[in-house]
């Protein structure tokens, strides 16, 4: 029950902070402006026929990786946001971005590379469990419009165990990347060393990062029930909206993915940090002779307090490594 209220509780501290600091949301505003247009420009205008098996493999591992490289840096951008305002500093997204181009994209680089692998074969195995039960789309042309755009975007919205499941596995894996991005962001550590780290973290703290895993999700399906209700009313209902209609479904879709990985992103930055004050409560309890804290009874961070928790554990949390 604590791991839960643990949970709970950074998923509604990272949506106060969204409301209070929408700058931190812009980083995946910028990617969903790479992400959209890439996806409809393999749907719509690449064309795959020449393509062997090898070269169409090739490709789409290519563009998972043009994603994973384009998550991997929007986390990194909020990351840097987040010590910005932990510092005091007033938020620079110029700032954010100069930081994560530097140093942090090497050292991310191997991760993003494990993370494109991983999400490829999750990819595969999707389409190999999944194809048959895939027919036409409501009976819709392929050809370019906004409709079919949104269409395309919101993903297969038809329910099926096995695309359930790996969905799930393949938002798990990117929360545990999330995780393991501080140590690189906040205390620079290389590659294998933030993975470790990241990994400890996230095995000391499932309960909790499921609980996130799980809200993260929840917060997601209620964000996109109006389009979905749009693309449910259009294709069962045979109803034929006008063309802002479905303009107006994009750019709301736009906000709506962005917030739902912005939680993702932030619930983990939040749980790291409140690991680090949580390594820090137990160095002083056993110095002190005292029992050790659980996780709930140390200061959950807050980027509101005027307290910089990262200049104080930084040094600390590198020489427990």
């Amino acid at each position: 029950m604590n791991s839960i209220k643990s949970g709970w509780d950074l998923i509604k501290y990272s949506t106060t902070l969204f409301l209070r600091h929408p700058v931190m949301v812009m980083p995946l505003l910028f990617t969903w402006l790479l992400y959209a247009p890439t996806v409809l420009y393999f749907k719509y205008r690449f064309d795959w026929d020449p393509l062997t098996l090898e070269q169409t493999m090739l490709t789409v591992l290519g563009i998972i990786f043009f994603f994973a490289l384009l998550l991997a840096f929007s986390a990194s951008m909020l990351l840097e946001l987040i010590q910005q305002a932990e510092s005091g500093r007033q938020l620079s997204l110029a700032g954010a971005f100069a930081d994560s181009l530097g140093a942090n994209l090497l050292r991310m680089l191997p991760i993003v590379v494990v993370w494109t692998l991983v999400w490829f074969v999750l990819t595969v195995l999707t389409a190999l469990l999944t194809r048959k039960k895939r027919g036409s789309s409501s009976g819709r042309d392929d050809n370019f419009s906004a409709e079919n755009a949104a269409r395309t975007l919101a993903g297969d919205t038809r329910f099926s165990l096995s695309a359930a499941f790996f969905r799930a596995l393949n938002k798990g894996v990117r929360m545990a990347v999330f995780l393991v991005l501080p140590a690189i962001a906040w205390q620079g550590l290389g590659p294998w060393d933030a993975f470790t780290r990241g990994m400890r973290i996230l095995r000391l703290n499932i309960g909790t990062f499921m609980t996130g895993f799980a809200l993260s999700e929840l917060a997601a399906a209620i964000v996109f029930i109006p389009p979905a209700i749009i693309l449910y009313i259009s294709g069962e209902g045979k109803v034929t909206f006008p063309e802002w209609v479905w303009f107006v479904t994009l750019a709301y879709m736009a906000l709506a993915w962005s917030y739902s990985i912005y939680l993702e992103q932030m619930f983990t930055a939040m749980l790291y940090l409140w690991h680090l004050n949580w390594e820090k409560a137990i160095g002083e309890a056993q110095a002190a002779g005292r029992p050790v804290p659980a996780l709930r009874d140390v200061r959950r961070p807050c980027l509101l307090d005027g307290i910089d928790d990262l200049a104080h554990l930084k040094d600390c949390a590198a020489r427990q490594q």
